[in-house]
C-alpha cells in the first residue's frame, strides 16, 4: 500500500461573505513549481489530480490535517476541487462553527497563508531523475486538503523528520508521518493526543534493547537530578530523548 504524504503551498486566499456563508478560494497545489528540498526537489505535473477527482471519492477539507477539524467535504457539496492551468483549485463554504469563523478571520488577517494536501502515489504515478534528486508527480490519489498554520514544518522539516524516522516507524509498526508529527508537536511545546502518547510509548517499548534501556536510565537519573517536573510535556520530552537514543542504534 502506498504511504500517505503531505505537501504545502503558500499562496494568497480569497475570502468573501455571501448570503449562504463565508466563501473560501485558494490553491492546495501549484503545477510545475519546484518544491523546497525534501531533501529531493519535487514538481507536480499538470493533470496529476485528474484521475483522483474523476473517481468522486469523498475528500475532506480540514484544519491542519486534523480529521476532527472538518471545514467541508465534497460529498456534502461544501467543498469543490478542480484543476485549472495553475494547479489544484479549492473552493468551499466555511462552516458557521467556532473553527470555521476562526479560520475565516485568520485568513482575512493574513496570519494563515498556506494550504496543504494529503495524498498517496499509485504505482507508476511518479518518476525520478537518475540520481534521485528530482521527482515528478504525474498522478496522485488525493485524500484531503487542509488550511495549515505552520507551512515551514510541514513542507521542509516535517518531511525530513518523516524520512529520518521511517526505519524506526517500520520496525515498530507505526505510521512514520504520525510519529514525526507527534515529535514535531513536542519540539514546538504543543500538547499531543492520547493516541500519539500511546504511539510513542509503543515505539519505545517495542524497540528498546537492553543496552539502550541502560542509557535511558542514565537520562532519567540526569533529569531527576535537575528536578525536572513530571508533567505531561516533560514526560513526553523524556520519551523523545529515548527515541533519539534508539534512532542512533
Amino acid at each position: 500500500m502506498s504511504k500517505m504524504e503531505q505537501r504545502v503551498n503558500v499562496a494568497g486566499f480569497e475570502i468573501r461573505e455571501e448570503s449562504d456563508g463565508m466563501h473560501f478560494t485558494g490553491y492546495a497545489a501549484l503545477f510545475d513549481s519546484p518544491s523546497e528540498p525534501l531533501p529531493f526537489t519535487e514538481r507536480i505535473a499538470k493533470g496529476a489530480f485528474k484521475r483522483s477527482l474523476r473517481q468522486r471519492n469523498d475528500i475532506k477539507f480540514l484544519w491542519n490535517h486534523d480529521s476532527g477539524e472538518i471545514l467541508g467535504s465534497t460529498r456534502a457539496g461544501t467543498l469543490n476541487l478542480s484543476e485549472d492551468g495553475r494547479g489544484l483549485k479549492v473552493e468551499g463554504v466555511l462552516p458557521n462553527t467556532s473553527r470555521g469563523r476562526d479560520v475565516a478571520e485568520l485568513l482575512r488577517r493574513g496570519d494563515v497563508d498556506a494550504m496543504s494536501f494529503g495524498f498517496s502515489v499509485p504505482q507508476g504515478g511518479d518518476t525520478w531523475s537518475n540520481d534521485g534528486s528530482e521527482r515528478t508527480l504525474k498522478s496522485v490519489r488525493l485524500h484531503e486538503v487542509s488550511v495549515v498554520a505552520w507551512p515551514a514544518y510541514t513542507a521542509t522539516a516535517g518531511t525530513v523528520s518523516v524520512r529520518k524516522f521511517e526505519e524506526t516507524a517500520k520496525r515498530a509498526d507505526v505510521n512514520a508521518e504520525a510519529l514525526a508529527d507527534a515529535l514535531g508537536k513536542i519540539e514546538d511545546g504543543l500538547n499531543i493526543t492520547s493516541e500519539e502518547q500511546e504511539m510513542l510509548s509503543r515505539v519505545i517499548d517495542t524497540l528498546a534493547p537492553e543496552a539502550v534501556a541502560e542509557a535511558v536510565d542514565e537520562v532519567e537519573v540526569e533529569l531527576e537530578a535537575e528536578q525536572v517536573p513530571t508533567g505531561n510535556l516533560e514526560l513526553l520530552e523524556l520519551k523523545k530523548k529515548k527515541l533519539q537514543l534508539l534512532d542512533r542504534k
